[in-house]
């Protein structure tokens, strides 16, 4: 049901941060998850989060037509080959749906690594989309070879607000971070996309993209009239991987380790909420 990763896109995701995978899943699976999601739009879960779309994260290992797909091992594989890591642990799953005009006033250009309480080389995200999808009905576009930067972009609300979270009785856990963020937002890149390597894509139902989570990217809203925008995104963690909490930025509290297992800063993520997926020994 899922393919393998071709040499040709692991070298391409590894140059640009960002490749896309073409008929990653069939046409069965597509119409299974799209049935899944649909179900959970219906019946939302604990993290879902409502404003001009639909988004919900952290709720695929209880449906089984989304745990088989996150939990797979050929996904897992890939992953882990594309993180140069000896394994791959799921991290979390996270839905997006943006109905037919739905359009954003302006690009939302962020990372994704400041927001998630991890830290390390090996944290990567695929990106499925379980519809076809143009950059009108809000396709991913991405900023070529960001991922290897060094310093963040300040993580900003929709309003274009600091993203600043309550993290309770762990806050004396977190750390300084501010010397690893830019003083200043992501520029607007896709006024310029050929000057900066903007790579947009179109895609169709069960393709994907595979992405590191350091790259800088975006969509533009759905535009189109009479076309939904339904994606699934997996992420998944490798051998360096480290539990951190940022002082100052908000970090998703639906990502940390169980509540009734002990939380320390550098520590792996071993808590069951992030099961192995592939180990290259057990292959």
């Amino acid at each position: 049901m899922i393919r393998h990763i071709t040499n040709d896109e692991l070298a391409r995701y590894r140059a640009d941060g960002v490749a896309k995978l073409p008929g990653f899943i069939d046409a069965e699976q597509v119409a299974a998850m799209l049935v899944a999601l649909d179900e959970q739009v219906a019946n939302p879960g604990r993290w879902v989060t409502k404003s001009h779309y639909h988004s919900d994260r952290a709720f695929g290992l209880g449906v089984p037509e989304l745990r088989d797909y996150l939990l797979d091992p050929v996904l897992g594989e890939n992953v882990a080959r594309a993180m140069g890591s000896s394994s791959a642990r799921f991290f979390f799953d996270h839905m997006f749906v943006f109905e037919p005009n739905t359009p954003v006033d302006d690009h939302y250009w962020h990372q994704d690594l400041p927001f998630w309480p991890v830290d390390g080389q090996h944290v990567v995200s695929i990106w499925l989309s379980l519809v076809d999808c143009t950059p009108e009905s809000s396709a991913l576009k991405f900023v070529r070879g960001t991922h290897t930067e060094q310093r963040f972009y300040p993580p900003l609300g929709f309003d274009g607000s600091p993203m600043v979270g309550d993290l309770g009785e762990l806050a004396s856990h977190a750390i300084d971070v501010r010397d690893l963020f830019h003083e200043h937002q992501a520029p607007p890149f896709h006024e310029n996309p050929e000057q900066h390597g903007v790579i947009e894509f179109s895609y169709e139902a069960g393709d994907a993209v595979l992405f590191s989570t350091r790259i800088v990217h975006s969509s533009g809203g759905n535009r189109s009239l009479t076309d939904r925008r339904v994606a699934y995104s997996a992420r998944y963690v490798g051998d360096d991987a480290r539990l951190v909490l940022r002082r100052g930025v908000f970090q998703d509290p639906a990502l940390l380790p169980e509540e009734d297992q002990p939380f320390e800063i550098g520590a792996p993520l071993t808590s069951r909420r992030y099961p192995i997926v592939y180990e290259a020994h057990r292959k």
